[in-house]
């Protein structure tokens, strides 16, 4: 099996699976950016440049997400590992996913600076290649960061990683642990790996791009906006060639990943609920088994929401205690950010590992119970980290009617993401 035969293979799947052109997203997508960035551009082209880049900062946070789900979290893992394929056309056919949802973002971003190629295009040009990089980054640099946390998992160095970028970070660094007959426990969870090394590379590029944000409306940005951008493309390349060069070990990657997700459902480990959990039980009545059970697996399986939760809940806190001087575009960007990411959770809610239909039916609950037990998780997770602290930032602002609305709307549409049956 070549590469080309495989991506042709993929290709085919998905158009079979697709419902609606790929297209369309796009397209949607950068109207709805390119409407939001003409009605901020009233005050302004630096309201108006804020406002693509927060938009576009969410838009792209999605595609950087998505990057694990098109190499090793997918549900045809199991069973390409299975196939006589070697690892490079596995890592091609991979890497054509990430650049073709990287162009697909790409195209949604440049749709948006309509409005400011309309007002100024020598500033219109500069949004897209910060667009641009932020592609490139989607469909090279994050898929190289994210084989090469696979690669560190399969070959047991996945600790010494996720301990260097905790000493990058500031955290103290652990003590080494004392020789024993008895070898330790993992000090790391090999899952964390895959999602955190990831993460961490996407907020570094996400940082930097910040430090562009004066540039990008016609003044002095914090760092030479040319070098940051230079830098970023060149890493995105480098990256792509590096990971390219040692596909051979992908079919590895996704045989073992495919058994650790199993092997880290099939591991007894029951948990105590945490304070907020047990006051969620007391209100949701005899949802609560429901409830409980959907705790304890979001907990185990999905951590990087309780991760992605903590980080809105502290940029959030941050915006209500600095008081920017616009801060429309970057609560649009963190609410907007944590409703989709709302969605998506509110959808694996109801798909196994989370939802067994044959065995939720076993167990003693009243028609409708398991529902609004799924509603109360997903509501609990937005109060806690979304909601309350927007609300938090939104009245700290002179301004607070349009933070307040936009928390509002986005609260219906994760109460109606949560109650959907689908």
């Amino acid at each position: 099996m070549t590469s080309r035969a495989l991506i042709r293979w993929a290709e085919l799947h998905e158009r079979r699976a697709r419902t609606v052109p790929a297209i369309v997203a796009p397209l949607v997508g950068g109207g709805v950016l390119a409407a939001w960035v003409w009605w901020r551009s009233s005050g302004g082209i630096a309201a108006a440049s804020h406002a693509w880049l927060a938009g576009a900062m969410v838009a792209y946070a999605v595609a950087f997400m998505r990057v694990p789900f098109q190499i090793y979290w997918r549900g045809d893992a199991a069973l390409l590992a299975q196939l006589p394929i070697e690892g490079r056309p596995l890592f091609d056919a991979a890497l054509v996913r990430c650049v073709r949802g990287a162009a697909a973002t790409a195209i949604a971003a440049v749709i948006g600076i309509a409005p400011i190629a309309l007002l100024d295009g020598r500033l219109a040009a500069r949004h897209a290649a910060v667009a641009a990089v932020l592609a490139a980054a989607a469909g090279l640099l994050l898929p190289g960061v994210t084989v090469g946390a696979a690669a560190l998992v399969v070959q047991g160095g996945a600790e010494r990683a996720l301990r260097a970028a905790t000493a990058l970070g500031g955290a103290p660094a652990r003590a080494a642990p004392q020789a024993s007959a008895v070898p330790p426990a993992p000090a790391t969870s090999p899952a964390a790996t895959l999602g955190a090394l990831p993460g961490f590379a996407a907020t570094l590029v996400l940082a930097a791009v910040l430090l562009t944000v004066p540039w990008l409306s016609g003044g002095e940005s914090h760092a030479p906006a040319p070098v940051v951008l230079g830098a970023l493309g060149a890493a995105s390349v480098v990256a792509a060639v590096a990971a390219r060069a040692g596909a051979a070990i992908m079919g590895r990657i996704l045989r073992d990943v495919s058994a650790l997700d199993r092997q880290r459902l099939a591991a007894l480990e029951i948990r105590p609920p945490t304070r907020i959990e047990r006051l969620v039980e007391r209100l949701i009545g005899e949802a609560r088994l429901g409830y409980r059970k959907d705790a304890q697996l979001m907990r185990r399986r999905f951590p990087m929401a309780f991760a992605l939760g903590a980080l809105a809940f502290g940029v959030l806190v941050i915006v209500g205690l600095a008081q920017p001087s616009d801060p429309t575009p970057w609560l649009a960007a963190v609410i907007g950010g944590a409703a989709s990411y709302g969605l998506v959770l509110a959808r694996r809610l109801r798909r196994p590992p989370i939802e067994l239909a044959r065995l939720s039916a076993t167990l003693p609950l009243a028609p409708g119970a398991l529902a609004r037990a799924k509603l109360a998780w997903l509501l609990g997770w937005w109060m806690v980290f979304v909601a309350v602290p927007a609300v938090f930032a939104a009245l700290r602002q002179p301004e607070p009617v349009s933070g307040v609305a936009l928390i509002a709307g986005a609260t219906i549409l994760v109460i109606v993401a949560g109650a959907s049956p689908r």
